[in-house]
């Protein structure tokens, strides 16, 4: 049996993250230091499902790194309501496999209207978002043919960190991202399969992560929706505690993407709350520790990155593979989502 799109792009995501590092850290240099000269107050992103993911792991990676708030803008203030921002301290990061939303791309003009330095992560060299951009930066992971986004996602967070590094002056990051491609070999060949077998059809899932994690978390919960029609949600470690963990009486089970960071405890003890209410709780932990011993409690194999930032990648590039098995696992494909193609526009 031939192995699905999703398997083989995935496949490829080690090999594509160290040549786009090679061919591309100019242009991403360059790009920071067009950045740094502009002297941004804030950074505002434009992006739809997974780039979205993406420029929600770009927020708390530049805040982090670089101190500058971050925020996400919705594309209908433009494209919809016409509306203009002051946006003359601000860059403009848009983010597209394709480039050409018109949704985005109204932001976009609107945005250089308004003296905004306009930047564009897309994977289309040729396309709207690209030719109005200042600063333009190529996602480099080839054609994507598979709907659901894989090598295009990773590609995109690696570009991000790269922008993030130079812009900060972080050698250890830089350094980091061209180790990257070994972890992510390493992380391909982590085993999930204790939790194909574990989750019921129709089961129902929270996905947990806090900061960059956290966009890991929602990138995992869409392609549960997307490859294996489970129906999944991405909370916070702290948000979950707020209200959603009611319905764990309900018979959900969770995912957790822990991290090495300072983000940490707060995540382990969300464990360990939601295993005394009977929970299922499957656990990635790129420490390569249990830290809460409780009944229900699983933990999976990861593949530490060289940097504790960058250890979302690894992880959602072993969900990937987890993903693909899980769909056919439940007799589906996920190269063909009953309704969903591979481009959506939207405006």
């Amino acid at each position: 049996m031939m192995a699905s799109l999703m398997h083989r792009e995935t496949r490829q995501i080690p090999s594509l993250v160290a040549a786009q590092l090679r061919d591309h850290s100019a242009t991403y240099h360059d790009a920071a230091r067009q950045m740094a000269d502009f002297d941004p107050a804030l950074v505002v992103t434009m992006a739809r499902g997974s780039s979205d993911n993406a420029a929600l792991y770009f927020k708390y990676l530049f805040e982090l790194i670089a101190g500058i708030p971050v925020a996400s803008v919705g594309p209908s203030v433009a494209s919809v309501y016409g509306r203009s921002m002051r946006l003359d301290r601000a860059a403009c990061l848009s983010i597209s496999q394709s480039g050409r939303s018109p949704d985005l791309v109204a932001f976009q003009t609107m945005a250089r209207a308004q003296k905004a330095l306009n930047l564009a992560l897309v994977n289309t060299l040729d396309s709207p978002l690209a030719e109005g951009a200042q600063c333009l930066l190529p996602v480099a992971s080839g054609e994507e043919k598979a709907v659901a986004a894989t090598k295009s996602f990773v590609l995109s967070l690696t570009a991000l960190a790269a922008l993030t590094g130079h812009f900060a002056g972080e050698d250890r990051l830089l350094s980091a991202l061209d180790a990257l491609p070994a972890a992510l070999d390493e992380a391909l060949g982590c085993d999930w399969q204790p939790l194909v077998e574990a989750l019921e059809p129709g089961q129902s899932l929270y996905v947990i992560g806090r900061g960059p994690g956290l966009a890991i978390a929602q990138e995992a919960a869409l392609k549960f929706k997307e490859a294996c029609e489970v129906h999944a949600e991405s909370y916070s470690s702290a948000e979950v505690l707020h209200g959603p963990i009611q319905l764990a009486a309900g018979g959900l089970a969770a995912l957790v993407f822990l991290t090495r960071d300072a983000a940490r405890q707060g995540l382990i003890d969300a464990v360990a709350r939601m295993a005394d209410t009977g929970m299922r709780v499957f656990v990635a932990d790129p420490a390569a520790e249990r830290p809460v011993d409780r009944p229900g409690i699983t933990y999976l194999p990861c593949a530490p990155a060289p940097d504790a930032m960058l250890d979302g990648i690894s992880q959602i590039a072993t969900f990937y593979v987890f993903a693909e098995r899980y769909a056919g696992h439940l007799d589906l494909d996920p190269d063909q989502p009953k309704l969903l193609r591979k481009v959506t526009e939207t405006v």
